[in-house]
Protein backbone atom coordinates (compact mmCIF):
# COMPACT_ATOMS: atom_id res chain seq x y z
CA UNK A 1 0.00 0.00 0.00
CA UNK A 2 2.85 2.39 0.85
CA UNK A 3 4.22 2.20 -2.71
CA UNK A 4 0.78 3.05 -4.10
CA UNK A 5 0.65 6.08 -1.83
CA UNK A 6 4.14 7.13 -2.84
CA UNK A 7 3.23 7.08 -6.54
CA UNK A 8 0.78 9.94 -6.05
CA UNK A 9 3.61 12.11 -4.74
CA UNK A 10 6.06 10.93 -7.41
CA UNK A 11 3.60 12.00 -10.09
CA UNK A 12 3.49 15.55 -8.67
CA UNK A 13 7.26 15.53 -8.28
CA UNK A 14 7.87 14.67 -11.93
CA UNK A 15 5.21 17.08 -13.22
CA UNK A 16 6.83 20.05 -11.47
CA UNK A 17 10.35 19.02 -12.50
CA UNK A 18 9.30 18.84 -16.14
CA UNK A 19 7.67 22.27 -15.98
CA UNK A 20 10.68 23.86 -14.29
CA UNK A 21 13.15 22.26 -16.70
CA UNK A 22 11.34 24.09 -19.50
CA UNK A 23 11.90 27.44 -17.78
CA UNK A 24 15.68 27.12 -17.83
CA UNK A 25 17.08 27.85 -21.27
CA UNK A 26 20.78 27.97 -20.43
CA UNK A 27 22.91 24.99 -21.45
CA UNK A 28 25.38 26.01 -18.76
CA UNK A 29 22.92 25.66 -15.88
CA UNK A 30 23.90 23.20 -13.16
CA UNK A 31 21.40 20.32 -13.02
CA UNK A 32 21.52 17.52 -10.45
CA UNK A 33 18.97 14.75 -10.07
CA UNK A 34 19.78 11.92 -7.69
CA UNK A 35 18.19 9.17 -5.63
CA UNK A 36 19.18 8.61 -2.05
CA UNK A 37 18.53 6.15 0.76
CA UNK A 38 18.23 6.77 4.45
CA UNK A 39 19.92 4.32 6.91
CA UNK A 40 16.89 4.35 9.23
CA UNK A 41 14.56 3.45 6.35
CA UNK A 42 13.22 4.97 3.18
CA UNK A 43 14.77 7.55 0.91
CA UNK A 44 13.92 9.99 -1.82
CA UNK A 45 14.77 11.91 -4.96
CA UNK A 46 16.24 15.40 -5.16
CA UNK A 47 16.27 17.60 -8.25
CA UNK A 48 18.29 20.81 -8.09
CA UNK A 49 18.79 23.31 -10.89
CA UNK A 50 20.60 26.63 -10.77
CA UNK A 51 23.20 28.97 -12.15
CA UNK A 52 21.31 29.43 -15.40
CA UNK A 53 19.40 32.14 -17.20
CA UNK A 54 16.22 31.70 -15.16
CA UNK A 55 17.07 30.02 -11.86
CA UNK A 56 19.62 31.15 -9.32
CA UNK A 57 18.62 27.89 -7.70
CA UNK A 58 15.58 25.65 -7.39
CA UNK A 59 14.99 22.37 -5.54
CA UNK A 60 12.21 19.83 -6.06
CA UNK A 61 12.35 17.09 -3.42
CA UNK A 62 10.50 13.82 -2.93
CA UNK A 63 10.96 11.78 0.23
CA UNK A 64 9.37 8.77 1.85
CA UNK A 65 10.93 7.83 5.15
CA UNK A 66 10.28 5.40 7.98
CA UNK A 67 11.25 5.75 11.61
CA UNK A 68 10.55 4.58 15.12
CA UNK A 69 10.14 7.89 16.93
CA UNK A 70 7.93 10.57 15.43
CA UNK A 71 9.81 13.92 15.48
CA UNK A 72 8.08 16.66 17.46
CA UNK A 73 8.05 18.92 14.39
CA UNK A 74 5.68 16.49 12.66
CA UNK A 75 2.95 17.22 15.17
CA UNK A 76 2.73 21.00 15.01
CA UNK A 77 -0.13 22.12 17.23
CA UNK A 78 -1.93 18.79 17.08
CA UNK A 79 -2.41 16.46 20.01
CA UNK A 80 0.46 14.10 20.71
CA UNK A 81 -0.02 10.94 18.68
CA UNK A 82 1.28 7.53 19.72
CA UNK A 83 3.77 6.02 17.29
CA UNK A 84 4.99 3.07 19.32
CA UNK A 85 5.35 0.94 16.20
CA UNK A 86 6.88 3.59 14.01
CA UNK A 87 5.75 5.97 11.32
CA UNK A 88 5.92 6.57 7.56
CA UNK A 89 6.15 10.10 6.22
CA UNK A 90 6.14 11.06 2.56
CA UNK A 91 5.86 14.23 0.58
CA UNK A 92 7.05 16.64 -2.07
CA UNK A 93 8.59 20.04 -1.41
CA UNK A 94 9.48 22.74 -3.92
CA UNK A 95 11.39 25.96 -3.59
CA UNK A 96 12.15 28.27 -6.51
CA UNK A 97 14.55 31.21 -6.40
CA UNK A 98 14.53 32.85 -9.87
CA UNK A 99 17.34 35.11 -11.03
CA UNK A 100 15.05 37.97 -12.07
CA UNK A 101 13.88 39.99 -9.00
CA UNK A 102 10.60 40.71 -10.78
CA UNK A 103 9.76 36.99 -10.53
CA UNK A 104 8.88 35.98 -6.94
CA UNK A 105 10.39 33.12 -5.03
CA UNK A 106 7.85 30.40 -4.39
CA UNK A 107 7.35 27.39 -2.15
CA UNK A 108 5.05 24.37 -2.20
CA UNK A 109 4.76 21.35 0.04
CA UNK A 110 2.42 18.36 0.24
CA UNK A 111 2.85 15.62 2.81
CA UNK A 112 1.27 12.54 4.38
CA UNK A 113 2.07 11.14 7.82
CA UNK A 114 1.11 7.60 8.77
CA UNK A 115 1.26 5.99 12.21
CA UNK A 116 1.87 2.24 11.87
CA UNK A 117 0.59 -0.71 13.91
CA UNK A 118 2.41 -3.90 14.90
CA UNK A 119 1.73 -5.41 11.47
CA UNK A 120 3.25 -2.39 9.75
CA UNK A 121 -0.19 -1.33 8.53
CA UNK A 122 -1.51 2.22 8.72
CA UNK A 123 -3.28 2.80 12.04
CA UNK A 124 -3.70 6.57 11.84
CA UNK A 125 -2.85 9.21 9.28
CA UNK A 126 -3.09 12.91 8.47
CA UNK A 127 -1.97 15.16 5.66
CA UNK A 128 -0.79 18.73 5.21
CA UNK A 129 0.60 21.12 2.69
CA UNK A 130 0.21 24.43 0.96
CA UNK A 131 2.06 27.01 -1.07
CA UNK A 132 3.13 30.63 -0.74
CA UNK A 133 4.76 33.42 -2.72
CA UNK A 134 7.62 35.73 -1.77
CA UNK A 135 7.90 38.76 -4.09
CA UNK A 136 10.63 41.38 -4.22
CA UNK A 137 9.28 43.85 -6.78
CA UNK A 138 5.51 43.94 -6.09
CA UNK A 139 2.67 43.54 -8.63
CA UNK A 140 -0.80 43.86 -7.13
CA UNK A 141 -2.73 41.99 -9.84
CA UNK A 142 -0.38 39.00 -9.66
CA UNK A 143 -1.24 38.47 -6.01
CA UNK A 144 -4.97 38.90 -6.54
CA UNK A 145 -4.83 36.19 -9.19
CA UNK A 146 -2.66 33.94 -7.00
CA UNK A 147 -5.24 34.07 -4.19
CA UNK A 148 -8.28 33.90 -6.45
CA UNK A 149 -7.01 30.70 -8.08
CA UNK A 150 -6.28 29.18 -4.66
CA UNK A 151 -9.80 30.03 -3.48
CA UNK A 152 -11.39 28.53 -6.60
CA UNK A 153 -9.59 25.24 -6.00
CA UNK A 154 -10.35 25.11 -2.28
CA UNK A 155 -14.01 26.06 -2.77
CA UNK A 156 -14.42 22.96 -4.96
CA UNK A 157 -13.65 20.89 -1.85
CA UNK A 158 -15.02 22.96 1.02
CA UNK A 159 -16.10 26.62 1.04
CA UNK A 160 -14.60 27.06 4.51
CA UNK A 161 -11.12 25.96 3.45
CA UNK A 162 -9.84 29.13 1.80
CA UNK A 163 -10.55 31.53 4.66
CA UNK A 164 -9.00 29.13 7.15
CA UNK A 165 -6.02 27.99 5.07
CA UNK A 166 -5.18 31.52 3.92
CA UNK A 167 -5.09 32.73 7.53
CA UNK A 168 -3.00 29.69 8.47
CA UNK A 169 -0.51 30.68 5.78
CA UNK A 170 -0.26 34.27 7.00
CA UNK A 171 0.20 33.09 10.58
CA UNK A 172 2.71 30.35 9.78
CA UNK A 173 4.97 32.21 7.35
CA UNK A 174 5.68 34.96 9.84
CA UNK A 175 9.16 35.98 11.00
CA UNK A 176 8.65 37.03 14.64
CA UNK A 177 12.09 38.60 15.13
CA UNK A 178 11.40 40.83 12.09
CA UNK A 179 7.69 41.30 12.76
CA UNK A 180 7.12 40.57 9.07
CA UNK A 181 5.42 37.96 6.95
CA UNK A 182 7.63 36.05 4.57
CA UNK A 183 5.53 36.97 1.56
CA UNK A 184 2.00 37.59 0.31
CA UNK A 185 0.68 34.21 1.46
CA UNK A 186 -1.35 31.53 -0.23
CA UNK A 187 -2.62 28.53 1.66
CA UNK A 188 -1.37 26.28 4.46
CA UNK A 189 -2.99 23.36 6.30
CA UNK A 190 -1.93 20.54 8.59
CA UNK A 191 -3.37 17.59 10.51
CA UNK A 192 -6.15 17.20 7.93
CA UNK A 193 -7.88 13.82 7.97
CA UNK A 194 -11.61 14.57 7.62
CA UNK A 195 -11.74 13.39 4.00
CA UNK A 196 -11.05 9.80 3.01
CA UNK A 197 -7.43 8.97 2.27
CA UNK A 198 -8.28 8.48 -1.41
CA UNK A 199 -9.88 11.91 -1.66
CA UNK A 200 -7.09 13.46 0.41
CA UNK A 201 -4.49 12.18 -2.03
CA UNK A 202 -6.41 13.71 -4.93
CA UNK A 203 -6.63 16.94 -2.93
CA UNK A 204 -2.86 16.99 -2.38
CA UNK A 205 -2.24 16.36 -6.07
CA UNK A 206 -4.59 19.22 -6.94
CA UNK A 207 -2.72 21.51 -4.53
CA UNK A 208 0.58 20.69 -6.24
CA UNK A 209 -0.87 21.21 -9.70
CA UNK A 210 -2.56 24.50 -8.80
CA UNK A 211 0.70 25.77 -7.37
CA UNK A 212 2.47 24.89 -10.61
CA UNK A 213 -0.14 26.54 -12.83
CA UNK A 214 -0.51 29.68 -10.70
CA UNK A 215 3.23 30.16 -10.39
CA UNK A 216 3.90 29.60 -14.08
CA UNK A 217 1.29 32.23 -14.99
CA UNK A 218 3.19 34.82 -12.92
CA UNK A 219 6.56 33.63 -14.22
CA UNK A 220 5.45 34.03 -17.82
CA UNK A 221 4.27 37.58 -17.14
CA UNK A 222 7.49 38.73 -15.45
CA UNK A 223 10.43 36.62 -16.66
CA UNK A 224 11.42 38.99 -19.51
CA UNK A 225 11.21 42.15 -17.41
CA UNK A 226 14.53 44.00 -17.34
CA UNK A 227 15.99 44.72 -13.92
CA UNK A 228 18.59 47.06 -12.49
CA UNK A 229 21.55 46.31 -10.22
CA UNK A 230 19.68 48.05 -7.37
CA UNK A 231 16.72 45.71 -7.87
CA UNK A 232 18.99 42.66 -7.93
CA UNK A 233 20.78 43.73 -4.77
CA UNK A 234 17.44 44.34 -3.08
CA UNK A 235 16.35 40.81 -4.00
CA UNK A 236 19.54 39.37 -2.50
CA UNK A 237 19.07 41.31 0.75
CA UNK A 238 15.43 40.26 1.04
CA UNK A 239 16.37 36.63 0.41
CA UNK A 240 18.06 36.87 3.77
CA UNK A 241 14.58 36.91 5.30
CA UNK A 242 13.87 33.65 3.48
CA UNK A 243 16.98 32.04 4.91
CA UNK A 244 16.17 33.31 8.40
CA UNK A 245 12.68 31.83 8.31
CA UNK A 246 13.82 28.44 7.01
CA UNK A 247 16.57 28.09 9.58
CA UNK A 248 14.81 29.59 12.60
CA UNK A 249 11.07 29.03 12.17
CA UNK A 250 10.27 26.36 9.59
CA UNK A 251 8.83 23.07 10.91
CA UNK A 252 9.74 21.29 7.69
CA UNK A 253 13.42 22.06 8.20
CA UNK A 254 13.14 21.05 11.85
CA UNK A 255 11.42 17.77 10.91
CA UNK A 256 14.16 16.93 8.43
CA UNK A 257 16.87 17.53 11.00
CA UNK A 258 15.04 15.78 13.84
CA UNK A 259 14.45 12.70 11.66
CA UNK A 260 18.12 12.48 10.66
CA UNK A 261 17.22 13.48 7.14
CA UNK A 262 19.60 14.08 4.26
CA UNK A 263 21.16 17.46 4.99
CA UNK A 264 21.90 18.28 1.34
CA UNK A 265 18.21 17.87 0.44
CA UNK A 266 16.95 19.76 3.51
CA UNK A 267 19.16 22.78 2.89
CA UNK A 268 18.69 22.76 -0.89
CA UNK A 269 15.73 25.07 -0.23
CA UNK A 270 18.04 27.89 0.83
CA UNK A 271 18.83 30.59 -1.75
CA UNK A 272 22.26 30.21 -3.33
CA UNK A 273 23.04 33.94 -3.20
CA UNK A 274 22.09 36.13 -0.24
CA UNK A 275 23.30 39.43 1.19
CA UNK A 276 23.18 40.85 4.67
CA UNK A 277 24.26 44.42 5.28
CA UNK A 278 24.22 46.56 8.38
CA UNK A 279 23.97 49.86 6.49
CA UNK A 280 21.11 50.21 4.00
CA UNK A 281 21.05 52.56 1.05
CA UNK A 282 18.25 55.08 0.56
CA UNK A 283 17.15 53.09 -2.48
CA UNK A 284 16.91 49.92 -0.40
CA UNK A 285 14.88 51.65 2.33
CA UNK A 286 12.48 53.04 -0.28
CA UNK A 287 12.00 49.67 -2.00
CA UNK A 288 11.53 47.84 1.28
CA UNK A 289 8.95 50.33 2.53
CA UNK A 290 6.96 49.80 -0.67
CA UNK A 291 7.27 46.01 -0.53
CA UNK A 292 6.11 45.76 3.07
CA UNK A 293 2.80 47.38 2.10
CA UNK A 294 2.12 44.24 0.07
CA UNK A 295 3.67 41.68 2.40
CA UNK A 296 1.87 42.86 5.53
CA UNK A 297 -1.50 42.97 3.77
CA UNK A 298 -4.25 40.34 3.89
CA UNK A 299 -4.86 39.26 0.30
CA UNK A 300 -7.89 37.12 1.11
CA UNK A 301 -10.27 37.29 -1.83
Amino acid sequence: MIKNLEQNFLNSHESIINAFRDLETSKNASVNYDKWKRPEGGGGKTFVIGGGNFFDNCAVNFSSIRGKNLPKAALGNSIIKSANNGYQAMGVSVISHPKNPHVPSSHMNIRLFCILDKKNEIKEWWCGGGYDLTPYIPYKNDYKGWHKEAKTLLDSYNRNFYKKFSKNCNDYFFIPHRNERRGIGGLFFDNLSKMSMEKSLVFLSDIANQYKESYLSIVNLRKKTKFSSDEKNFQLYRRGRYAEFNLVCDRGTAFGLQSNGRIESILASLPSDVKWSYAKTKEYVKMEKNLLKYINKDWNV
